[in-house]
């Protein structure tokens, strides 16, 4: 009887191989529903009992639906670590700035030179000198606001995405174990069934009346007396019917089988009266004639 770790077992290589070839989680949840399904079909192929086949659909739809879990990451963000080193940004400056600001620079030489000039060619009044020294200090505040203000500080953060793709050996063996805990489920329905079926045949055996055990191992004694004739295999054949509709099992002597036989010392071995077995318990032993 083959199992589910032995099948799984099985196809190891290339649930690995499709594991590698996943490109995102829900690739690899993919996979691993594929591989169950496989499973269950390779299992239940094989099996014969109804009831062991139904508990493993039950089993692989249970895990089949566990299997989301391995896409429910979320989304990853990795800071980068220059988010703690916070820096200037200084912006480039065109040609027309530089340009600017030289000019700028000129005239307020050129202002300062004209007003030492003229401070010396002629007695200068009170409101020129004011307004000069307005006019000047403007420029001079003007020329440092643009400074200060083209610099500036911001924080240095990088943002980084990642998507987290399940591993594929670490998913094989928690498959693995997955499997192993069905396997032992499933033998536990298997042993159940059998004592059920056992306790079962157990009850028909003691509500068989000893009187009717009795005539039939008689009628089959005859029968088999009788050799090989119409009659006789006739006979053998309706009883035999009859009490495997009772879950009794007709046995012959084969010599491996003493415990359910009386011997007669005889050259030859050979089936003078079946066993009647029931669930592997004697209810009648046979008759039979030992080398």
């Amino acid at each position: 009887m083959t199992t589910m770790q032995a099948l799984l077992e099985k196809d190891k290589e290339r649930f690995l191989h499709n594991m590698a070839a996943a490109k995102s989680s829900a690739e690899s949840v993919a996979t691993v529903e594929e591989q169950l399904s496989r499973i269950l079909s390779g299992y239940n192929g094989e099996e014969e009992n109804d009831r062991i086949k139904n508990t493993a659909v039950y089993l692989i739809e249970t895990v089949s639906s566990s299997a989301g879990l391995l896409n429910c990451d979320g989304e990853s963000v990795i800071w980068s670590k220059s988010q703690y080193r916070p820096g200037i940004s200084k912006p480039r400056r065109s040609a027309w700035f530089i340009i600017f600001l030289l000019l700028g620079i000129l005239c307020l030489v050129a202002a300062g030179g004209g007003l030492i000039y003229f401070t010396d060619s002629m007695p200068p009044s009170d409101e020129m000198m004011i307004g000069l020294g307005v006019a000047a200090a403007a420029a001079f505040f003007l020329f440092l606001s643009g400074i200060f203000s083209a610099r500036k500080k911001e924080e240095n953060r990088q943002e980084l995405y990642a998507e987290t793709i399940p591993d594929g050996e670490k998913t094989y063996h928690i498959l693995l174990n997955s499997v192993l805990t069905m396997d032992r489920i499933l033998e536990q329905v298997r042993n159940e069934e059998l004592l059920e079926n056992k306790k079962a045949l157990m009850e028909e055996k003691d509500s068989l009346k000893k009187e009717e055990v009795q005539l039939l191992s008689d009628l089959l004694e005859s029968a088999y007396g009788e050799g090989n004739s119409e009659y006789g295999k006739q006979i053998i054949s309706e009883v035999k019917f009859y009490l495997r509709r009772r879950n009794i099992d007709v046995v012959d002597y084969d010599g491996d089988n003493r415990a359910f036989f009386d011997l007669m010392p005889s050259e030859s071995a050979g089936t003078i009266r079946p066993a009647l077995v029931i669930a592997g318990s004697v209810i009648r032993k046979g008759l039979a004639a030992g080398e």
